[in-house]
């Protein structure tokens, strides 16, 4: 392989390496590129339709559930069924009947926000006709939507149902329900019409949205054109499940089903399938592929060109190097190099100018030139030993805390073993310290083995106290955003003070924030020094480097959210308040 390099002209070089490193990669890059962007595409388009059909599920479920209340409220009711049972004589004692009944009514009043209107159909050729109870007919008893509630026998069943209503004459998603007495005579069918408004309101933000009935007939959608179509296609599907090849309208699409069970008597259902076209949802990846691959071709076709111009200089160039280079070596060193340029190029021919000038003293020259690489060769190895030294390898560090602690532990020094265990596992964490949230739960800890370790070294000069609000233990914060301050109050409160020292650790939620109050009985410090400590958080200084880490660190994380407070008196201790958002 390096002989089939060394041996291809300057050129090919330049081709070669430019198909390696350009050609090739942006390929790979622009197909890997297009790819990810049509499953993100696919996976975007199938989370929508997933939330759509759910979205609608469930504003669509409360007006179905309110017809079905209503149907059972009238499936029920004993005075309506003994109007519908009434063979009337006296046209009188119809309107008596009829005005002391007020349920249609009322419930309209009580659902009219879903409801367009509610009807009864009944086989009594003695009743008038009121617009909420009618007369069964033969026009009525040849429509499709009757013989189903006919045939469902007392099941509730959503259907099509046309209301031929002078005025506003046209097709509603109704429910409807054979009446029967309580000898099983059928007396009447009920139909609930569904408001067209409400059902328009439910689909008004999603386009490809159909509800369609157990018997797969499309009874509500923003195209009105599919409304009374039927759908052939297996509706056993998983609700949730994506179906590939549903045929909606002539078109090839990807389809999500969900069920809406509303009905307690029967076991009609309703379905909600929200669908997407494949070749719609490419369009925009393909025309954004074709562009990325436009401009890739257009970078690449500049690159190329811009390579071989620069390879022709250079090639040109060598060729009279090169042709020069031979006449020295044939003996003619007054030959006359004229190369102009101060690249490598430019350097190599005044070397060469250089070299023929002073033949005499090359042994000389190479000489020196030898005992300069050594020198450097030495230097870079002394360089390298001492970088080596100058490491620390962290699991050597680790090994060594751990023979300490077994050496101590086995000894019967166990009170040295757990704070070695301690001081390790603090070492630890602070090295694999990352700019990942940790829990709560994981923070105190640490803050628990820095203050062991501080109790070991103070004895009871030392105490603390750490109360935790049990439902913020899972709470994702930075790490160690507690230790610094903990240690600030030791270092420069307890520390200096005489007598016994307490640091105290509440952590609550307030207002939708996490509140870490570390409060400490230490020397604390007077106005004009808390004021520069203050003013040194915003500030370049190298003072206060701990605590100004944390404040940048909270500041960079979570913005204008995360706030800290510090009170101090002198004599008395100080309280730091520590507050950010609950994640």
């Amino acid at each position: 392989m390096k002989i089939f390099f060394a041996n291809l002209k300057i050129k090919k070089k330049f081709i070669l390496a430019f198909v390696i490193s350009a050609l090739i990669p942006q390929t790979i890059l622009g197909i890997i590129l297009f790819l990810n962007l049509r499953a993100i595409a696919l996976e975007n388009a199938i989370k929508d339709t997933r939330k759509n059909v759910e979205d609608v599920k469930i504003k669509l479920m409360d007006i179905v559930q309110n017809a079905v209340d209503i149907s059972n409220k009238l499936y029920l009711d004993k005075k309506l069924l003994n109007i519908l049972s009434t063979e009337y004589k006296d046209i009188s004692k119809i309107y008596d009947d009829y005005i002391s009944y007020t349920e249609l009514s009322n419930l309209m009043s009580i659902y009219n926000k879903n409801i367009y209107a509610i009807k009864i159909y009944a086989f009594n050729p003695t009743l008038l006709d009121t617009g909420e109870i009618v007369k069964v007919d033969d026009y009525t008893k040849n429509q499709k939507w009757f013989k189903e509630a006919i045939k469902g026998d007392g099941k509730i069943l959503w259907e099509l149902v046309f209301d031929n209503n002078p005025f506003r004459p046209q097709y509603y998603f109704s429910m409807i329900r054979l009446i029967k007495n309580s000898y099983g005579e059928r007396i009447g069918v009920m139909v609930i019409y569904i408001k067209k408004e409400k059902l328009e309101e439910v689909l008004s933000l999603h386009l490809n949205t159909l509800i369609i009935t157990d018997k797969g007939i499309v009874v509500a959608t923003k195209d009105k054109d599919l409304v009374g179509k039927k759908l052939n296609f297996n509706f056993s599907s998983q609700d949730g499940k994506l179906i590939e090849n549903v045929n909606i309208d002539g078109k090839k699409t990807m389809a999500i089903l969900g069920t809406i069970s509303a009905s307690e008597s029967g076991s009609s259902f309703l379905k909600v399938i929200s669908f997407f076209s494949k070749r719609e949802i490419f369009k925009k990846v393909n025309k954004i592929t074709f562009i990325t691959f436009a401009l890739i071709f257009s970078n690449l076709l500049v690159s190329l060109l811009l390579m071989l111009l620069f390879s022709k200089l250079i090639t040109d160039r060598i060729a009279i190097l090169n042709k020069k280079v031979n006449e020295i070596s044939h003996g003619n060193l007054d030959a006359q190099i004229n190369i102009l340029g101060n690249d490598e190029i430019g350097q190599l021919t005044e070397n060469i100018k250089t070299m023929a000038k002073n033949i005499k003293n090359l042994i000389d020259q190479v000489y020196l030139a030898e005992v300069q690489k050594q020198q450097i060769i030495a230097k870079q190895r002394e360089i390298q030993f001492e970088m080596l030294c100058s490491q620390i390898n962290p699991h050597f560090l680790f090994n060594t805390l751990e023979a300490i602690r077994m050496k101590a532990f086995c000894t019967g020094q166990h009170e040295i073993a757990q704070v070695v265990y301690l001081l390790s596992n603090l070492l630890r964490k602070s090295i694999e310290m990352t700019i990942d949230l940790i829990t709560l739960e994981k923070e105190i800890e640490i803050v628990k083995e820095f203050l062991e370790i501080q109790k070991f070294r103070f004895g009871d000069k030392i105490d603390y106290k750490i109360e935790v609000q049990d439902d913020l233990l899972s709470s994702k914060v930075l790490p160690f955003i507690i230790q610094p301050f903990v240690e600030n109050s030791i270092r420069h409160g307890i520390e200096p003070m005489i007598g016994k020292g307490t640091i105290e650790i509440k952590v609550f939620e307030k207002d939708g924030t996490i509140r870490i109050i570390i409060t400490d009985n230490g020397a604390g410090m007077p106005k004009e020094k808390l004021g520069e400590v203050l003013q040194s958080l915003d500030s370049k200084d190298k003072s206060h480097v701990g605590l100004k880490n944390v404040y940048h660190r909270l500041k960079l994380f979570y913005g204008e959210e995360a706030k800290i407070f510090i009170n101090s008196e002198l004599g008395k201790g100080t309280s730091i308040e520590i507050q950010i958002p609950k994640r």
